[in-house]
């Protein structure tokens, strides 16, 4: 049975709703929060997954870190949303994050980690094995690091597309279609710029002859940013 190290923790936002800090869902009552945390819990126990030997996965945390560092490149110009991709049993992911696993869908076996606030850094470290995870440090005293700052509450407005205008005669024709791109704008993204999100999935390819390849992928999605120390010699 695992430790859990990464349960939600309670916050009460302004309109009363206590709020689970990990994944921000928020709950009327106290026991709908005691029931997320309970359902969070058993996502990190497993019985039947193969137990991996330490250098094993020791091993594939350097690889991950390895491949980190590739997208932290030294450009403005490639700032922002970056995607890790490595081919990874479900068994190693398992042995990896389990302990700060918050979702796990059992049908299409897949599961996600969500890092957040000003421990994200130092939790993947101690995960990862490694301090420098996260940045790269290039000549000049510059460099580029992986975004993990506390997160903004945030707002559907700020990814609203303004809306094109809409012609009274076509209007009944594309109702629906409306409301669906409506709703489409103002959901929440998949993961906020200051959150790192780290998915496990399974990759399915069919081929002309009707050959199946599965295979599991382990998915590291954040947000890189570039600074200068100019104090520093």
């Amino acid at each position: 049975m695992s430790t859990l190290s990464h349960i939600p923790t309670p916050h009460t936002p302004s309109n009363n709703f206590l709020l689970c800090t990990t994944c921000g869902k928020q709950f009327k009552n106290s026991r709908g929060l005691m029931q997320h945390t309970r359902i969070v819990q058993r996502y990190n126990q497993r019985q039947d997954l193969d137990k991996l030997p330490a250098n094993i996965i020791s091993e594939f945390k350097e690889i991950l870190v390895a491949e980190i560092h590739k997208k932290l490149v030294l450009n403005f110009k490639y700032m922002g949303k970056k995607l890790v991709s490595i081919p990874c049993p479900e068994s190693l992911f398992f042995s990896i994050f389990s302990g700060h696993i918050h979702y796990y869908s059992k049908t299409r076996r897949n599961y996600k980690c969500i890092f957040r606030g000003d421990g994200a850094y130092q939790i993947l470290g101690e995960i990862l094995n490694s301090d420098q995870w996260g940045k790269r440090v290039y000549s000049q005293n510059q460099e580029t690091y992986v975004v993990y700052l506390e997160p903004a509450p945030w707002n559907p407005n700020l990814y609203d597309q303004p809306e094109e205008e809409i012609d009274p005669l076509e209007q009944l024709i594309i109702q629906q279609q409306s409301l669906i791109k409506k709703y489409k704008r103002t959901r929440r993204p998949k993961f906020l710029r200051e959150e790192i999100l780290i998915e496990w999935k399974k990759r399915i390819s069919k081929e002309i002859n009707e050959n199946i390849c599965t295979a599991g992928y382990i998915f590291f999605n954040f947000f890189i940013s570039q600074s200068q120390n100019f104090n520093k010699k």
